[in-house]
């Protein structure tokens, strides 16, 4: 909304996303993937942090590809003057196949209808155009059996119009650390493009690498790693964080726009699933889990006040959440809150705000909705 209209003053919830701390993440990542390529994944709006902006800052510190999930992310990269090589890391509708060839995305390929269909369109649009074999190795999601792996390629390999320039897969358990099933399924991977190899399907680029794969594994990083999350400052495991100094990426600030004290045994928020023990002040913050703020951090939850924390209480409603500011003596509207980020002495991590929620920091970035102004800095203070 904000680029299509011009307000006075804006809404009090921002998410500041830092470029410099993203190049240099990248360019942290590269070293660690030695001379292999780096794929940045940048689906999902770029984990929330803005699909177009980091895509051209990943461009610029070195990345050699980019990945999507979706055929239109990959076309608003090209609108926006994209020129990298740009895969779709997902299965895809046959019928999307002219897009993908005009737009000269890379398709994961794991079905003969799609395999068709982007043949048909490349011959009838007069290109030769490159397509990724996906073998699933174990995360059972989309990919093609490595059993029927020589079939499959029998039946498609020779479709007019297609460069089989690379073949993949992806791993399930590597993040948690299961390198007997991770080492397990790689081999089959490297053992099913041996196997292929020997019937004449040859594939140029082979890459299975993650994140953890890329921190962890450089036995495996092969032609091309594809980190993510890590791109934007936090290793998809704790037991990483030492390997490499990633920088987060966002931060995320609002404002009290009410404080009101409120007497004991006041029910508050709806449902009434917080009372107030003695007299208490309780504030209102204007984010909620319509900007993606999730209602699982109910009284769970905490953010920065004046540099120290204070907790979330009753539920979160669509576009506001309630803290309790007791403790907090001077506390009054226009006061500035820090969600994700570093105020004094203190900061509040994504991983911090998985862990009160259950969940994995992929989650707490990505989720939040593009009603949430982003602003755009090349370092933060």
């Amino acid at each position: 909304m904000s680029n299509l209209i011009k307000l006075s003053a804006n809404h009090p919830t921002v998410a500041e996303i830092d470029l410099e701390a993203f190049n240099n993440n990248v360019k942290l990542l590269k070293q660690h993937a030695n001379r292999s390529m780096l794929l940045a994944v940048v689906k999902t709006n770029a984990y929330g942090h803005g699909i177009v902006p980091i895509s051209q800052e990943a461009v610029a510190a070195g990345a050699d590809r980019l990945g999507v999930t979706t055929v239109e992310e990959g076309a608003l990269l090209r609108e926006n003057g994209i020129k990298k090589p740009i895969h779709i890391l997902s299965s895809i509708a046959p019928r999307q196949a002219v897009d993908i060839v005009a737009y000269d995305l890379i398709p994961s390929i794991s079905s003969l209808a799609l395999a068709k269909a982007v043949s048909d369109a490349a011959v009838n649009q007069g290109k030769i155009h490159p397509v990724h074999l996906k073998i699933d190795t174990g995360l059972h999601r989309f990919g093609i059996d490595p059993a029927t792996a020589g079939y499959f390629c029998e039946a498609c390999y020779e479709l007019p119009g297609l460069y089989w320039e690379g073949v993949y897969t992806h791993f399930p358990n590597a993040d948690e650390g299961d390198w007997k099933t991770t080492e397990q399924q790689f081999s089959l991977f490297m053992n099913t493009v041996a196997r292929l190899s020997d019937n004449g399907f040859h594939f140029p680029i082979h890459h299975v690498a993650g994140s953890t794969i890329t921190l962890e594994r450089p036995d495996m990083h092969l032609d091309m790693v594809r980190p993510g999350i890590s791109l934007f400052g936090y290793t998809p495991a704790v037991r990483q964080e030492k390997m490499i100094a990633l920088q987060p990426v966002m931060s995320l600030q609002s404002e009290l726009i009410q404080v009101r004290e409120l007497p004991p045994n006041t029910p508050v928020g709806y449902g009434g699933s917080y009372v107030t023990k003695s007299y208490e002040k309780i504030a209102i913050v204007p984010i909620g889990h319509g900007d993606g703020y999730k209602r699982s951090l109910v009284n769970k939850g905490k953010m920065l006040v004046g540099g120290r924390r204070v907790k979330i209480v009753g539920s979160i409603s669509l576009d506001q959440t309630l803290i309790d500011v007791t403790n907090i003596p001077d506390a009054s509207a226009g006061d500035e809150i820090i969600l994700l980020g570093k105020q004094g002495n203190d900061e509040i991590t994504a991983r911090d705000i998985a862990g009160w929620m259950d969940s994995i920091v992929d989650e707490v970035v990505a989720s939040l909705t593009e009603r949430i102004r982003r602003v755009y800095v090349h370092g933060i203070g």
